[in-house]
């Protein structure tokens, strides 16, 4: 499984320039308390890599510091669809969660992610049928609860930075919630 992942990885390429504009806008002000520091001495904020791995199949996944995106991702989904599908993953990355999925982790990135694609001036409701390529089963919810999630978040105009409403049900989330704005 590594000797593959190093294979998939030493292929890889960088995305195009307009979908790492939306990934980079998706992820905001990067991820929360948290620096990363550059050999010359500078410091910013932690955001995740972004790159393309060769695909046929709609998918994406983050191994805890890079974001991959099929190569299917990267030439079949609208803006709004990779805005969300980056949000996403984004959100693992941001919540710490591990590789191994489970259906709650999957609808916190669910909701968290079309959060951030909401802030970004991308519209999750539009890049929901995104969620028709996903998959579910035994660590991955079903559809119809990935699509009521995602219609929960209130995303009161796309462009509207400082119009967000967000849930405090939780203090993790809500540190989460208050960065991204």
């Amino acid at each position: 499984m590594t000797l593959l992942l190093f294979a998939a990885l030493a292929s890889s390429i960088s995305l195009s320039p307009d979908l790492q504009e939306i990934a980079t806008k998706v992820a905001g002000r990067g991820k929360p308390d948290c620096t990363s520091y550059v050999v010359d001495g500078s410091s910013g904020p932690c955001l995740p890599w972004f790159e393309v791995i060769p695909g046929t199949r709609i998918n994406a996944w983050s191994n805890g510091s890079t974001i991959a995106f099929s190569q299917a991702a990267t030439m079949t989904v609208t803006r709004d669809e990779f805005a969300l599908l980056a949000g996403h993953e984004i959100a693992h990355y941001y919540l710490g969660h591990t590789r191994k999925s489970n259906p709650a982790d999957e609808l916190e990135a669910d909701r968290f992610g079309a959060q951030l694609a909401c802030n970004a001036g991308f519209d999750p409701v539009a890049g929901m049928s995104l969620v028709r390529h996903l998959r579910s089963g035994i660590t991955h919810p079903r559809q119809a609860e990935r699509r009521a999630v995602i219609l929960a978040v209130r995303c009161v105009h796309p462009m509207s930075y400082g119009l967000r409403a967000y849930s405090s049900n939780q203090v993790r989330e809500d540190r989460l919630w208050m960065w991204a704005t």
